[in-house]
Parts: C-alpha cells; structure tokens; sequence
C-alpha cells in the first residue's frame, strides 16, 4: 500500500551501454521504525572485513548513537559494462555523521576523539583504503600526520582541494590517529557556509481535526531558474485533494505547473502519488501546498503508541543544477569518489528529501477499555466475599436463653446457685 511508480523525478542510477525502460522503476518509504531497531550491526555484517579491520573499526555504537545526526545507506545497483558480456552487480554502502563544534570544545578535532579510537590499519581485502580530507577552507589548521599528497579537484566551477591519506601504506599494527589543531598565530575564525543552490523544508499547517495543508518550501539560491520536480507519496490515510494544490511565491503571484501527475489514493489499497514539475524561478522561495482531511481509522489499524501519532514519508525534490557546489556525487558512469574529481558535466542531477512528518489523526480513547477491565475486577473483588459466605456456610439457630439477674450470677460463681448441665451444652455442640 506504500509503492508508486515513479514517472519524473526518479531515474535509473546505473549505467548500461543499452537503452533502459524506466517503467520498471518502483518507490516506497519507511518513514518509521519500531523501537529498539538497531541496523549498525546487520550493516556491518554486510562487508567482508572483521568488525576490528579496516574502516569498519571506527563505528562504535557508543560514539556513532550520540551524534547528533547520522544515517546508514545501502546502495544496490545492476551495470552492464559495454566491454563484458555479463552484469555486474555493485553494492555501496555510506555513513553520515554530524558531529556538534561546542560539544567537541572548538575547531581541534581527531579521529580518536570523534570515534574514540584510532583506525587499525586497512581492510586485508580492500584493493584501496583511502581517507580524502576537504582542506579548501583549512589553511588555520595543522593536519598530523602531514598528507602524503594533495589533490585539487575543478567540478562544475568549483575547485575544491582534498588531503590524501594512504592507509594501506602504515605501519602495520600501529593505530592510525588522524588530528587537526588550530594554528597559534592564527585568529579565530568564525565558519560562514555558503547555502546550497537548492533546499527545501516541510511542515504541516491547520487547526483543529478536520483539515490541513502540507505545506513544502523550495528555496533556489542560484543566480538562474531551475527546473525543478516534487513528488510526493502520501499513505491512502491522508486524503489529498489535488484541486487545492498551490504553488505560491513570496509576492503571492501563482505558478503554473509544467507537468502533473496525480494517482488518487485507495482506503487500505493504495497511497497517493504526485508529481509536480514547474520551474523556480532565480533567488526566490516557491511555497507548495496541498490540503488534506483527516479521518478516523479501525481501532486495529492505529499504532501501539497511538497518541503519538503517525508518520509521512519524506518528499522528493529533483533538479539538474548548473554548478556543483556543495555537491559531492558520484557520476553515474564512476563506483569510487575519486571519480568524482574533475568530473563537469552539463549538468547535475540531485535529490533532495525533505523532513518526515508526525501527524496525530483522530484518536479514540484507548484507556476505556482499561478503565471498564478495573472496574469489572473490582465489583467482582467487592463481591466475590459475600457471595461465597453466603453459599458455602450454613446458617444454625442457636436458643437464646432468658438473661440472669446479677445476683444470680453471683451465686451461681460463688457455688451457691444451680450448676449448668454441660451435658446439654456439649450436645448442642456436637449437633451443630
């Protein structure tokens, strides 16, 4: 119920010396894991190294769960080389992680403080084992070790100079610790990071429990317009209504689409897919919306934490930028990254994927039935005691004899009076 097919925004990554038929390109989402999903080590399994060789011996849980952003990537694809006759299946695997400057107490960092260890040697498999360390803005910073060589890479109007690092040229044995440290007669500098030529963000809008907008900025920094394509795989639980799909300029004038393509969604059957394809015109902010209603779902159908909502995917923003700032990928004809070194092309296709949403529908009371459970136990506590008293014991009238006067019962104490019949007494107690 979570898979369209794509039609603009998703293209074939690979590369074939034969025409490619993209229908058969799918798209699904997994906006949401379940607690306690943990995928380092199922990702780790998937290279053939030890957990302790090679790159593979930096990612400790402790170090890599407490950035503050990171991400795991799994990239499958299928070439067929123009010179072989066969297929040839590429697996690639990525890590991000964003570390915080002020956690890290400033500029100086090292490979030990950020992964709490130093890197054991290369992968004995690896054919290459190489760190490439970005030092165009670096000039206040002392590398150590020095790099054995740099490499300055033109792409798309941009140079960018990179630090090579060997690994497969180290001392077996010996931990390699990667630091850099400010210069002493340098000044402190504050990192001005130039914005890419295309962002966006998303949110959701409206008030109440009966209509919303999702609302998706995207913001162009270049100085010429982009084409630019959105796509948007909302689950069949959100209905979308493609009549009030805007897009919208700062200024409040409209844009008109290029291209649409919109499959409506079916209840528990299949979600809602559109594309949009419009162009964005040079430094400005294009905001697109779309309104939407919220229904109720089968007490079944929610999950186990359901007031804390539930979530939407990630939406897709395509463009084929005209420079290659702040862009790093791969051409589609390359597998390593130093085939991405000065490598301009006409131009570069990106994705980019927007936040994931939490939207809290309608949701019934699920502590009721709890509430009736507590209450049902507690009239049957209540009244279990009397019941069973009152069934399993039985009643025996006992004569009550006529009460005796003080006197009397002194006498009777001092000997004086009539003695009582014990015979009577213990046959009395023997009947009953």
């Amino acid at each position: 119920t979570n898979t369209v097919q794509p039609h603009f925004t998703i293209r074939p990554q690979f590369y074939s010396s034969q025409p490619v038929n993209s229908s058969f390109v799918r798209y699904s989402t997994l906006p949401h894991e379940v607690v306690c999903t943990e995928n380092l080590t199922p990702w780790k399994k998937l290279l053939p190294c030890g957990h302790s060789e090679g790159f593979l011996s930096l990612l400790n849980s402790n170090h890599i769960h407490t950035t503050n952003y990171h991400s795991l990537g799994i990239h499958v694809r299928q070439l067929t080389p123009a010179k072989t006759s066969g297929k040839v299946l590429e697996i690639k695997q990525t890590v991000n992680l964003v570390y915080d400057q002020i956690l890290l107490g400033g500029q100086d960092w090292s490979v030990r403080k950020l992964f709490g260890q130093g890197l054991s040697g290369s992968c004995p498999l690896a054919q290459s084992s190489k760190i490439y360390l970005d030092v165009t803005h670096s000039q206040h910073l002392d590398f150590s070790p020095s790099p054995e060589s740099t490499v300055t890479s033109k792409r798309g109007g941009v140079d960018t100079s990179f630090a090579v690092y060997d690994i497969q040229k180290e001392v077996p044995g010996r931990m390699f610790n990667l630091a850099a440290v400010r210069k002493a007669d340098s000044k402190p500098l504050v990192a001005v990071v130039s914005p890419p030529p295309l962002y966006a963000k998303r949110y959701i809008l409206g008030v109440g429990q009966e209509r919303g907008r999702i609302v998706t900025k995207i913001i162009n920094t270049h100085w010429s317009e982009l084409n630019v394509i959105v796509q948007e795989n909302i689950p069949w639980f959100v209905p979308v209504y493609l009549h009030t799909l805007s897009l919208k300029l700062p200024n409040g004038q409209l844009i008109k689409p290029t291209a649409i393509k919109y499959i409506p969604g079916q209840q528990r059957r299949r979600a809602y897919h559109l594309e949009v394809a419009f162009r964005l015109p040079a430094r400005t902010t294009v905001e697109m919306s779309i309104h939407f209603d919220y229904i109720f779902l089968k007490w079944q159908e929610y999950p186990p934490d359901a007031n804390h909502g539930h979530y939407l995917g990630s939406a897709i923003v395509a463009a084929h930028l005209p420079v290659a700032r702040n862009f790093t990928g791969v051409p589609v004809d390359g597998a390593l990254f130093v085939d991405s070194f000065n490598a301009s092309r006409p131009g570069y296709y990106v994705q980019i994927r927007t936040e994931a949403l939490l939207l809290t529908l309608p949701t019934p009371d699920f502590s009721m039935p709890y509430n009736v459970i507590c209450l049902a136990c507690t009239v049957v506590a209540l009244a279990f005691g009397p019941i069973h008293n009152m069934s399993t014991k039985r009643i025996v009238i006992v004569p009550k004899e006529a009460p005796k006067s003080l006197l009397a019962t002194l006498k009777q104490k001092l000997g004086f009076g009539p003695k009582e019949d014990k015979s009577d007494n213990q046959s009395q107690e023997k009947s009953e």
